[in-house]
């Protein structure tokens, strides 16, 4: 389990954005997902749900650590992103994130994949 960060290292949530071929935006999140950085998260992607940018991939390979709202967060993204036709696919989990994942089967539910190259043969 990742080290537990205090004070303002743990109010760090950055972000990296790209985007495919196939008109999916690839959004990087550095750092930790929780109730701190949750505000962060979900302004971003309001923005882009703004932007009608409704087709997101979640890079998850610099994030360390997650906590229930976070895990909330990505539900939450994707019942946004569908209600607008869109979709959410996560990539690069790591063996920690992909645990709790396969714990409360969200695997089952988000479209998880290895990385972006596998995740580029199931785009629509």
């Amino acid at each position: 389990m990742p080290e537990k960060k205090t004070g303002s290292e743990r109010e760090k949530l950055t972000f990296d954005q790209k985007t495919t071929d196939k008109g999916y935006v690839v959004l990087s999140f550095i750092g930790d997902l929780d109730m701190w950085t949750l505000p962060n998260a979900k302004e971003r992607i309001n923005a882009l749900v703004g932007e009608n940018k409704v087709k997101i991939i979640l890079d998850l390979e610099k994030m360390n650590y997650i906590d229930s709202s976070g895990l909330g967060f990505f539900i939450g993204t994707l019942k946004k992103l569908r209600d607008k036709g869109g979709d959410l696919i996560l990539i690069n989990l790591n063996a920690y994130i992909y645990g709790i994942f396969k714990l409360i089967q969200l695997q089952h539910i988000i479209n998880t994949y290895d990385n972006l190259d596998e995740a580029k043969k199931h785009l629509t």
